[in-house]
C-alpha cells in the first residue's frame, strides 16, 4: 500500500495560514497598521478602494526596512520581534509571529516601498501568490508604503463570501479604531474611495475617544484610575444613561493591545448592577498595564484573546475601581439618613396627566318646576301629612325622610333624564386599572392593567394583550406593507433635528437610507458623520425622530444581514420596535379599543415578528378551579 502522508507545498501552507490570519479586508488593515506601530510610526494613513476589495494601502513614517529585511518579511515565521521561546512571555509589540505578510502575499498581490533614514534609496518589491516577482531600488520617503491589491484572487470562493462594501467598511473601521484607541499618540487617517472617514490627530486619550466617537460622548466619560501590585487600570467608563442594548463601545487594552475578555466584561456589568437594566451594556475604554510575564497573548491567531495568571483577583480589582469611579461622580445613589420633618415623596416614573372630568346634564331641567320633581302620588302623600299638622316629632321626621329618600332621587333623575342612550358611561376606578364598564348592548369592556396589559372578556374567559407588543405587531405589518409598495409621505419638520453619529453608525444609516425614505424618513448629510432629519414617518411624532433612529440603529446592528430580500423586513421590525409605545403609557377607552381592532386586522396577531407572545387567554375553567 502506498504512503499517504506528504508535506504540503509552501503556497498551500501559506493559504491555510492565511485562512486564520486573513479572513476579510479588515484583517489586512489590522495587520498592516500593527506593523506600522511596531515600526515606530508617528503617522499612519489607511487608503481604501471599494472597502478594500479594490485595494488597501497603508502608509507610515516609521523606520523602514533594508533590502534584505524587505525580502525576509514575506517569509513565514520571519520576525524581528522574538528570537527564542522565552521571548513569547515578554511580548510588548503588536505583532510577533511573522505570518502576516506571508499570509497576505499568498492570497493577494502586494507592492512594497520602503526606506530607512540612513539609506539614500529605498526598496520596491512586488510579491504575488507567495512568489517574489520583482525587486528594485527606488526613490521614496522614509517609512513603509504597503499596497495590497486583488485580495483573494487566488481563492475565488473566498472572495465570493465577502459582504457588501458598507458591511466590509464597517468591519474595517472596527479594526481601525481598535489600533487607533490603543495608541492615541499616533496620528491616523482613514479614507475610502477618496472620502475621508477618520482624521485622528495625535492627542491625549480622552480627546482621542471624542474624536473617534463624536463630541457628545465627552460629557458622558467618567475617569478610572487604579494602581495595585498586580495591575494598573486607567481609562474611562460611561455614565449609566449612555448604556446601549448592543455592543460597540466596549474596549479592553492590555499593554496597548486590544483584547476581548468575557470574564472581565462581567465585572463591568456587575459594577453597574442596579444602575442599568439587565439587557443594557455599559460603554468603557479601560487600559491595563501588567507584567508581560503574567499574560499569554499567543492563544488565538488574531491575538484578541489573552490569558491572565490570576483572573479572579483582577476581576475583583476591576469591580472595585469601576464602582469607585461611579460613586466618585455621584452616579450611585446615596442614602440620606437626615429625613426628619421632610415630606416623603417619590416622583412617578412617567408624568401623570390628569383627565378632565366629563359631566353630562339635562339642559331642559327646571328646578322650580315642581311637577318635574315630585309626582302626583308624592304630592297627595305630602298633603296628607300636612293635614295631620305638625304635631309630634315623628311626623316631622317622616317628612324629612321622605324628602331625603324620594325628592333628591327624583330631582337627580330629572336632571339626567334622557341620557341613558349616551355613549359616555360612569367609569369605576380600580387601583392600577382604568376600566370601561360593559353595557347591556354587548359593548366590549377594556381594562388597562399596570400600564402593560389590556384585559377584556371573551367567550372562553379573559384575554390579556401586551400593549407594547401589540402596537409593535401593528406597526411592523404597516411598515412592511409600505416598504413593499410605495414610499410613505413623511411629516416635514419646521426645524430639522441633527443626528450626530459615530463613523460606523453613519455608514450603517447610509446603507439603509433608501429604505428609510420609503418609510417616511428624509435625511440629508449635514457635516461630518451627521444627518439632518427633515421628515419622519406619518405614525411618528416629529419630536421622536432622533430617538427612534438611534433605537433603530441599535436594534439593526444585531439583525443586519447580507441578504437584500430580508433587509427591508429587518428594517420594518427595527423601526416597529423603536416606534412602538412604551410600557406605562396610559390609554383611554377609545385608544384601547382602536389598538384591539387594529391588532385583529393583522395577519398574525398572536405573536410579534420575532416570536414573542402578544395574547394570552385565562380560561373560565381555570378560574373555576381556584374556588373549589
Amino acid at each position: 500500500m502506498a504512503d499517504v502522508i506528504q508535506l504540503l507545498p509552501d503556497s498551500v501552507a501559506n493559504q491555510i495560514a492565511a485562512g486564520e490570519v486573513v479572513q476579510r479586508p479588515a484583517s489586512v488593515v489590522k495587520e498592516l497598521m500593527e506593523n506600522a506601530i511596531d515600526a515606530g510610526a508617528t503617522k499612519v494613513q489607511v487608503i481604501l478602494k471599494n472597502a478594500g476589495k479594490g485595494f488597501i494601502q497603508v502608509i507610515d513614517d516609521g523606520k523602514g526596512m533594508s533590502p534584505r529585511d524587505s525580502r525576509m518579511a514575506f517569509e513565514r515565521h520571519a520576525t524581528s520581534k522574538i528570537s527564542s521561546a522565552q521571548d513569547l512571555f515578554n511580548i510588548r509589540t503588536m505583532g510577533f509571529r511573522g505570518e502576516a505578510l506571508a499570509s497576505i502575499a499568498s492570497v493577494a498581490e502586494v507592492e512594497l516601498r520602503t526606506r530607512r533614514e540612513e539609506d539614500e534609496l529605498g526598496t520596491y518589491l512586488f510579491v504575488a501568490d507567495s512568489e517574489l516577482k520583482n525587486q528594485e531600488s527606488i526613490s521614496c520617503s522614509r517609512g513603509t508604503n504597503m499596497l495590497v491589491k486583488n485580495l483573494f484572487y487566488t481563492i475565488p470562493a473566498r472572495r465570493k463570501f465577502l459582504k457588501s462594501d458598507n458591511t466590509e467598511l464597517r468591519n474595517i473601521t472596527t479594526e481601525f479604531l481598535r489600533v487607533a484607541l490603543a495608541t492615541p499618540e499616533v496620528t491616523f487617517t482613514l479614507a475610502n474611495n477618496g472620502n475621508e472617514i477618520f482624521n485622528l490627530p495625535a492627542s491625549g486619550l480622552r480627546q482621542r475617544i471624542v474624536n473617534a466617537f463624536g463630541k457628545n460622548i465627552n460629557s458622558k466619560l467618567l475617569s478610572v484610575n487604579c494602581e495595585t501590585g498586580i495591575i494598573t487600570i486607567n481609562g474611562f467608563i460611561c455614565v449609566p444613561q449612555h448604556a446601549r442594548k448592543t455592543y460597540g463601545e466596549q474596549y479592553f487594552f492590555v499593554n496597548n493591545r486590544f483584547m476581548k475578555h468575557n470574564f472581565f466584561h462581567k465585572a463591568l456589568t456587575e459594577a453597574y448592577s442596579g444602575l442599568i437594566s439587565a439587557d443594557m451594556i455599559p460603554s468603557y475604554f479601560l487600559y491595563f498595564t501588567v507584567d508581560p510575564s503574567i499574560i499569554d497573548v499567543n492563544i488565538h491567531p488574531t491575538k484578541t484573546e489573552i490569558k491572565f495568571q490570576d483572573e479572579s483577583a483582577i476581576f475583583q480589582i476591576i469591580l472595585a475601581c469601576v464602582k469607585e469611579a461611579l460613586g466618585k461622580f455621584n452616579v450611585i445613589p446615596t442614602i440620606d439618613f437626615d429625613t426628619e420633618d421632610k415630606v416623603d415623596f417619590v416622583a412617578p416614573d412617567v408624568p401623570v396627566i390628569p383627565k378632565v372630568p366629563k359631566v353630562s346634564y339635562n339642559p331642559n331641567y327646571n328646578p322650580f318646576n315642581y311637577s318635574t320633581s315630585i309626582s302626583k302620588e308624592d304630592s297627595d302623600f305630602e298633603q296628607g301629612e300636612r293635614s295631620h299638622g305638625n304635631s309630634g316629632g315623628n311626623s316631622s321626621q317622616r317628612n324629612h325622610d321622605y324628602h331625603r329618600k324620594e325628592q333628591v332621587p327624583a330631582n337627580w333623575d330629572a336632571l339626567f333624564a334622557g341620557l341613558e342612550d349616551k355613549p359616555e358611561e360612569v367609569q369605576t376606578v380600580i387601583p392600577e386599572m382604568a376600566e370601561k364598564q360593559e353595557d347591556h348592548q354587548g359593548v366590549i369592556s377594556f381594562v388597562q392593567m399596570k400600564g402593560r396589559y389590556i384585559v377584556t372578556p371573551v367567550h372562553s374567559g379573559l384575554m390579556f394583550i401586551d400593549q407594547k407588543r401589540a402596537h409593535e405587531r401593528i406597526l411592523f405589518e404597516r411598515y412592511k406593507e409600505t416598504l413593499s409598495h410605495q414610499p410613505a409621505g413623511g411629516q416635514k419638520s419646521l426645524f430639522p433635528e441633527t443626528l450626530e453619529l459615530s463613523a460606523e453608525d453613519f455608514m450603517l444609516v447610509k446603507d439603509i437610507l433608501d429604505d428609510l425614505m420609503l418609510l417616511g424618513f428624509e435625511l440629508g448629510e449635514f457635516g461630518k458623520n451627521c444627518y439632518a432629519i427633515y421628515s419622519t414617518p406619518p405614525d411618528l411624532s416629529t419630536s421622536r425622530g432622533k430617538e427612534v433612529l438611534l433605537n433603530l440603529i441599535e436594534h439593526y446592528k444585531n439583525t443586519e444581514g447580507s441578504i437584500r430580500d430580508k433587509m427591508r423586513e429587518r428594517i420594518a421590525l427595527s423601526l416597529a420596535k423603536a416606534a412602538a409605545m412604551d410600557y406605562n403609557t396610559v390609554l383611554d377607552r377609545q385608544e384601547m379599543s382602536d389598538l384591539f381592532d387594529n391588532l385583529f386586522t393583522c395577519q398574525h396577531p398572536n405573536y410579534t415578528a420575532d416570536g414573542k407572545t402578544i395574547i394570552h387567554i385565562l380560561k373560565n375553567e381555570d378560574v373555576t378551579q381556584w374556588f373549589k
